[in-house]
């Protein structure tokens, strides 16, 4: 009998088991990046999740998904049962942006254990998510990183946008702009707001993840740098988040939120590239839709990473 549920604190170990069940080769990686194949009991927490994040160990799984409930209405951990096993789990967020996301749900995470693909599971929690969307009045269903489309097809989702990792650096500079530190971790403060870069799921999962506290502790992490600013460009607002990259320190990831009808515009770009400068940091990680890539200019220089955004509309 197959059965989809929410999912709770008694099931981290099902839900780790599950996704470490698509690593084929645990790695360990060296100093100078080289990886190298390693047992998993040989491998630390932190080494674990460089693997494939928190779902990789206990204890990182844990918190993680205690995060996520606590979220509340506006967020989904569901897992499938079959005859008292668990075999199946999927995450999601419920979020507010601009179109052609609306309200939508995030399908953010959807693992079958390995060897047991084929048997509906998959189907059965994007039902219950559909479900979900649709009592809680989505004009979406979205996945920001479609990794199986001929399954996302199969349930009526089609390719909308392609987003492409791109590089810059950092400049100092005489636009005119202030920006002032903020600590409110409230959704509400970006809610319905859109995210033109950093979007690598939905703009309120970004949001979460980069709350106080929602990432793991690790002691590998120890001084690098999360800053948030409140920055007004021309009368414009803006929310930055820079977080800078345990791979690669020295390199802040850009998360920018703008109001509903604002758009990028050189003077904004110079603010962030000099506002990063100032903070210390020597690159810019920019994740965004591929056809607004060539807008950073000669100096930006993408690299192979992309993902493809799938989306399916609700309508009245």
């Amino acid at each position: 009998m197959v059965t989809v549920r929410h999912a709770t604190p008694a099931d981290v170990p099902a839900i780790t088991a599950i996704h470490c069940s698509d690593i084929v080769v645990w790695k360990r990686w060296g100093p100078g990046g080289e990886a190298q194949a390693a047992r998993y009991s040989e491998l630390t927490p932190y080494e674990r999740w460089l693997n494939g994040g928190p779902w990789m160990d206990e204890s990182t799984c844990a918190p993680h998904l205690e995060h996520l409930l606590a979220v509340g209405r506006e967020a989904a951990a569901l897992v499938v049962e079959v005859e008292g096993r668990v075999l199946a789990e999927a995450e999601a967020f419920i979020g507010d942006e601009p179109p052609p996301f609306g309200r939508n749900l995030n399908v953010s995470v959807l693992y079958t254990l390995r060897g047991h693909a084929g048997r509906g599971l998959g189907s059965a929690l994007m039902a219950e998510l559909f479900t979900i969307a649709r009592r809680e009045r989505c004009d979406t269903v979205m996945v920001g990183h479609a990794e199986a489309p001929a399954f996302y097809a199969k349930h009526g989702l089609a390719h909308l946008q392609t987003w492409r990792r791109v590089r810059l650096p950092v400049n100092t500079s005489q636009t005119q702009y202030t920006a002032e530190r903020f600590e409110d971790a409230d959704y509400n403060v970006v809610r319905g707001w859109a995210m033109l870069i950093g979007r690598h799921q939905s703009a309120r999962q970004e949001w979460e993840r980069l709350r106080p506290g929602a990432e793991p502790a690790f002691d590998e992490w120890r001084g690098l740098r999360l800053e948030r600013w409140r920055l007004e460009v021309r009368h414009s607002p803006a929310i930055l988040i820079l977080d800078e990259s345990p791979r690669k320190p020295g390199v802040a990831n850009i998360h920018l939120w703008l109001p509903p009808g604002q758009d990028l515009t050189r003077q904004l770009l110079a603010a962030v590239r000099d506002r990063a400068a100032r903070s210390g940091f020597v690159e810019l990680s920019c994740f965004m839709h591929d056809q607004q890539t060539p807008w950073l200019g000669s100096e930006a220089r993408a690299d192979d990473y992309t993902q493809d955004v799938w989306l399916k509309r609700f309508h009245a």
